[in-house]
């Protein structure tokens, strides 16, 4: 994954942050996780980010493939 020239963050990273600033709202019960962040695991194949809501325990998951 390339580098993020303004931020110094790689692709993978800028993603994570993307997602702690932007999908911090629980969508099953709508609490705002102010504390919480993303998790993000590469296996070489896909990139799997999640999210565990911390009230009601719901998870959300953006999983990308990597091209071959």
């Amino acid at each position: 994954m390339g580098q993020n020239e303004s931020s110094g963050q790689s692709t993978f990273e800028w993603v994570r942050s993307h997602y702690d600033e932007t999908e911090m709202k629980c969508a099953e019960c709508g609490y705002v996780d102010e504390e919480g962040s993303w998790t993000s695991e590469a296996n070489g194949k896909e990139i799997v980010y999640r999210h565990e809501c911390p009230s009601c325990e719901a998870v959300r998951v953006h999983t990308f493939s990597l091209g071959e």
